[in-house]
């Protein structure tokens, strides 16, 4: 279990670092297809090469976002997996074995035998003495 367990947070780790890496990626690809459309604000449409650079981060832009789509849908099922895999109990100590024996000996239960007898029997007088006022 606990295999299994360290190869899905491997696993999540790596889509977790992929991810990131995508995301960088696109957010380059969208910067510099800003930076290339202000750096010829007004260009010639007769010139069409300068468009070539800017059409070139604008596909790497979609294909950053198709592959950041996936890996994010790989990552939360890769993260709903782990958790339906990871254990609910865990076990925070172990017992020492053999347990210690708590003995009673018969003189301590003398005495607290005698002193719950003696509790009850008070309190079925007082209560016998309520009834028997109640009654005359």
């Amino acid at each position: 279990m606990l295999t299994k367990t360290k190869k899905s947070v491997q696993n999540v780790e790596i889509l977790q670092h992929q991810t990131d890496s995508v995301k960088r990626e696109l957010n380059g690809a969208l910067a510099g297809m800003a930076k290339l459309t202000d750096a010829n604000p007004n260009a010639n449409p007769a010139r069409q090469i300068l468009k070539v650079p800017s059409q070139r981060r604008q596909v790497d832009a979609q294909a950053n976002t198709a592959i950041l789509t996936e890996l994010v849908k790989n990552l939360e099922m890769s993260k709903v997996s782990q958790r339906k895999e990871m254990p609910l109990i865990q076990m925070i100590d172990s017992p020492i074995l053999p347990l210690n024996k708590v003995v009673t000996t018969k003189t301590q239960g003398m005495i607290v035998g005698f002193f719950l007898a003696g509790f009850l029997i008070s309190i079925f007088l007082l209560i016998r003495r309520g009834f028997l006022s109640m009654i005359k």
